[in-house]
């Protein structure tokens, strides 16, 4: 296999080519298309490192050529420059538009188009090079953010083993729940990639404001008093300031703000009659109106101190009789019609936890 970089020269002058296999093919692995249609089934083989793209062309030309090279996920990216005798401003910009990188005129001259070549993959090899870098460096950051939120899990568990499996199994709910949302045209705007994947980090965060509840209140194995029960709602309160300090102090303040709004607002009610400020419909967090209902799905399919766990169904009818009124009715609708879904999540619940390798205090305290 040749070590040489590889350039797709596409021309419907054959002279043209033999001018630049001339000039290039010492130095280079070239690749000769005399149509558009010749260069793309030459694609489907290779990916060239640079292409050299002629304008005018019978059929479909260079700029067609390059509108559709840019709409291919696997070759936009390719660097392309325009072979044209058509050396007017108007050409060069509407070129630079759609994304070429340079422009070569004809008649060639070899050392000026030889050292464009040249100038433009070696741009284009340390593009690669820099956005590898980076996308490592960024799978480190998500591995660094995934491994101190699930470990809050493990934290809240040491206070309170219940609240530690629910964060647990709200997140799993949630990752299904949202990546259902997202498939959805009123939705996507709303929950763009970068949304999701922090809102799905922040999931087991959500009630992490209970670390700093009371034990009486917190491990009470019966229902709470009116006195306690006001206790416990401060861990909204108290969760969602951790994330808004946090907020102001970190990089990633996306990150920080989508974790205050579900910790903040997942138990305020479509209504308004949740808590702790009471907001109503669509002031309440989008992302917090989604965790309110994989929250109170886990209560009550989970078992507790005070209560034996709640079938499937049976849960899922109590979510819609809520519709409108505690939950969000647009969003009940699209939780019932993933029913399977989430009652699958439910059956595999131990595996997946156990799969995400949560940090656990418990290890460490029997």
């Amino acid at each position: 296999m040749s070590d040489k970089r590889s350039i797709l020269m596409i021309d419907d002058v054959i002279l043209n080519h033999a001018t630049a296999r001339s000039v290039l093919e010492e130095e280079y692995e070239l690749y000769e298309a005399t149509s558009g249609e010749e260069a793309f089934e030459i694609l489907k083989t290779i990916q060239p490192d640079l292409i050299l793209l002629d304008i005018v062309m019978p059929d479909m030309n260079g700029i067609e050529v390059l509108k559709k090279l840019k709409s291919i996920p696997a070759y936009r990216n390719i660097p392309v420059i325009f072979l044209t005798a058509d050396t007017s401003p108007e050409a060069e910009v509407e070129g630079f538009q759609l994304g070429i990188v340079d422009y070569i005129t004809k008649p060639f001259v070899p050392m000026v188009m030889k050292k464009r070549i040249e100038t433009q993959i070696e741009l284009s090899l340390y593009k690669k090079d820099l956005e590898k870098r980076v996308e490592k460096k960024i799978e480190e950051m998500e591995q660094m953010y995934d491994l101190v939120t699930v470990s809050f899990a493990g934290l809240v568990e040491s206070r309170d083993g219940v609240t530690g499996v629910h964060l647990k199994n709200t997140s799993i709910y949630y990752s299904a729940f949202i990546s259902h949302l997202k498939t959805l045209s009123r939705y996507k705007e709303y929950l763009p990639p970068s949304v999701v994947r922090k809102a799905c980090r922040c999931a087991p965060l959500h009630d992490v404001g209970k670390i700093a509840i009371k034990d009486a209140v917190l491990q009470k194995p019966a229902s709470l008093s009116s006195e306690e029960f006001d206790n416990m709602k401060l861990h909204s309160v108290i969760g969602g300031e951790l994330f808004d300090y946090l907020e102001e102090r970190i990089p990633d303040k996306e990150f920080a703000h989508i974790a205050s709004q579900i910790a903040k607002s997942h138990h305020e009610r479509w209504d308004g009659k949740g808590y702790p400020y009471g907001l109503k419909g669509e002031e309440i967090p989008l992302l917090a109106r989604i965790m309110a209902i994989v929250d109170v799905y886990d209560a009550m399919t989970s078992k507790r101190p005070y209560k034996e766990p709640i079938s499937h169904e049976k849960s899922m009818a109590f979510i819609a009789s809520g519709s409108g009124t505690q939950f969000d009715p647009d969003l009940v609708n699209e939780f019932l019609n993933i029913g399977n879904v989430i009652k699958e999540c439910l059956e595999t619940k131990e595996q997946m936890i156990e799969k995400k390798q949560y940090f656990s205090m418990k290890e460490h305290m029997e």
